[in-house]
C-alpha cells in the first residue's frame, strides 16, 4: 500500500524544490480571523448550575440540545455543543491525541478507519478487510477533502486569499487515487524512514516546512501551508463524544460542596502554521470539603489536558481562559460529584495531502495524494467553550 522508501534528498534538490513551492506561495498574511459564532448553539456556561443531573443520556442530551429545554418564552434551548457526524480540519490536525513525550497514543490504520465509520450491525457476518477496501474508503476521503477545500477556498469573508489559493490547490486536483498509508505514524512525504536530514512529515509539510537542511535550518514557505486536509466521520467507538474530563471527588451521604473550576487554552501560534490549527485546554478543578465525605481544607484535583482542532467551518476561537464556581446540595440517598464533558468529538478519517515529487524520487514534479488515517478530536464549531460541568447525581 505505501511506496518503496526514496532516497535522501541531496543539498540540490532541497533548493529545486523549495524554490518550486516558494514560487507556488503566495504573500504571508493573517490566519483565521474571528468573528461572531453562528447563532445556533447556547451560550455554553462553564458550569451548568440550574440542574443536578441524574443520567449519561440527560448531559448528552443537554450537550446536543435534545432535552427539549425551553427557555422562560417557551422557546427550545439550543445544545450547548452540538457535533456533526462528519467533520474536516484544514492543515495538520492538532488534536491527535499524544503522550507527554510527543509521541502519537494509538495510531490508527485503515482498517481501524473503515471499522469505526459506522457502528457494526451484530447480526451481519464481518467482511474481511483487505487493500482494495483501504482504498476505496481513501478515495472517498479524497472526495470529501477536495470538497472542504473547495468550501474554504471560496469562503473570502472568513478564510485570507495565500490559505484560500493552497486550499485551491486541492480542490482542483484531478487525482483521485491516493498513497494510502499503514498508520498515523506512517507520514513522511518525503525521505521515508525516519527523523533524519531528508525527512519530511507531514505535521511539518502541511505547515509549508521543509527538512531540516545540513545545520539544522528549517525553512518555509510564505504561506505556512501545503494543500492538506482531515476529513473523517464521528468515531463510534465509546467515549468519542463528549468524552468526560475528571471533576474531583464526588460526596457520599449527602451534603454541600462548592466546586471550582479553571481552564486555561494555549492556541497554536500563528507563526508556525497559516493554517488555524487548534490548541491545548488544560483545566483543574478544587473542591470544598475534600474527599468523599468531606475534610478540612479544599482538595486540588490533578490537571487534565488535552489537544484540539478547529472544523474547517469554524469562524471563531474558543475562550482561552475560564473560570466558575458553583455550590451543589446533594440528597443523601445520592453520590454527587462535578463531572466535565470536552465541547467537541473524536473522528477518524484520513488526512489527505498533496505533494509535487522530489528530484530524488521518479517522476520529478508528478503531483500525488496522499491518505494518512488518523483519529482526531474536533471542537464543535457551535461552542466557544472547551468543557462544560455537570452536577451530577448518581
Amino acid at each position: 500500500m505505501t511506496n518503496s522508501a526514496s532516497a535522501l534528498r541531496t543539498g540540490s534538490s532541497r533548493k529545486i524544490r523549495r524554490a518550486v513551492m516558494l514560487a507556488a506561495a503566495i504573500a504571508v498574511t493573517a490566519p483565521l480571523v474571528g468573528t461572531a459564532p453562528p447563532a445556533v448553539a447556547a451560550d455554553a456556561p462553564k458550569i451548568d448550575k440550574d440542574k443536578v443531573y441524574g443520567s449519561e443520556q440527560d448531559v448528552v442530551a443537554r450537550m446536543e440540545g435534545t432535552d427539549g429545554m425551553k427557555d422562560k418564552d417557551g422557546n427550545p434551548v439550543p445544545g450547548y455543543a452540538p457535533v456533526e457526524q462528519a467533520e474536516s480540519v484544514m492543515g495538520y490536525p492538532k488534536g491527535i491525541d499524544r503522550d507527554k513525550k510527543g509521541a502519537i497514543v494509538d495510531p490508527v490504520t485503515p482498517e481501524d478507519v473503515h471499522n469505526r465509520w459506522a457502528k457494526p450491525d451484530p447480526n451481519e457476518e464481518k467482511a474481511k478487510f483487505d487493500n482494495k477496501q483501504a482504498l476505496a474508503d481513501a478515495k472517498q476521503a479524497v472526495v470529501d477533502a477536495k470538497a472542504a477545500a473547495q468550501k474554504y477556498a471560496d469562503d473570502k469573508k472568513n478564510h485570507p486569499a495565500p490559505l484560500r489559493e493552497v486550499a485551491k490547490q486541492l480542490a482542483d486536483s484531478t487525482l483521485t487515487d491516493p498513497d494510502v498509508r499503514g498508520d498515523t505514524k506512517d507520514d513522511a512525504i518525503y525521505g521515508r524512514g525516519g527523523s533524519e536530514i531528508g525527512a519530511e512529515h507531514a505535521e511539518m509539510h502541511c505547515a509549508g516546512k521543509h527538512a531540516a537542511a545540513p545545520g539544522g535550518r528549517v525553512d518555509q514557505n510564505a504561506a505556512k501551508a501545503n494543500p492538506c486536509v482531515f476529513v473523517g466521520k464521528l468515531d463510534q467507538k465509546d467515549g468519542s463524544k463528549f468524552p468526560k474530563v475528571d471533576g474531583g471527588s464526588g460526596i457520599a451521604g449527602g451534603g454541600k460542596k462548592t466546586y471550582s473550576v479553571e481552564t486555561q487554552s494555549t492556541e497554536e501560534d500563528s507563526t508556525t502554521s497559516g493554517w488555524s490549527a487548534g490548541g491545548k485546554l488544560t483545566t483543574k478543578v478544587t473542591s470544598t470539603p475534600a474527599g468523599d465525605k468531606g475534610g478540612a481544607a479544599p482538595e486540588v484535583n490533578g490537571e487534565v489536558s488535552f489537544t484540539y482542532s478547529y472544523s474547517s467551518t469554524a469562524t471563531h476561537k474558543v475562550t482561552t481562559s475560564q473560570k466558575d464556581q458553583t455550590e451543589v446540595d446533594f440528597p443523601s440517598d445520592k453520590k454527587g460529584s462535578l463531572q466535565g464533558r470536552r465541547d467537541g468529538a473524536y473522528y477518524i478519517g484520513y488526512i489527505i495531502t498533496r505533494k509535487i515529487n522530489d528530484i530524488s524520487e521518479n517522476d520529478q514534479g508528478k503531483e500525488s495524494l496522499i491518505a494518512i488515517p488518523a483519529r482526531v478530536y474536533v471542537q464543535s464549531p457551535q461552542s466557544s467553550t472547551s468543557v462544560t460541568y455537570f452536577k451530577y447525581q448518581e
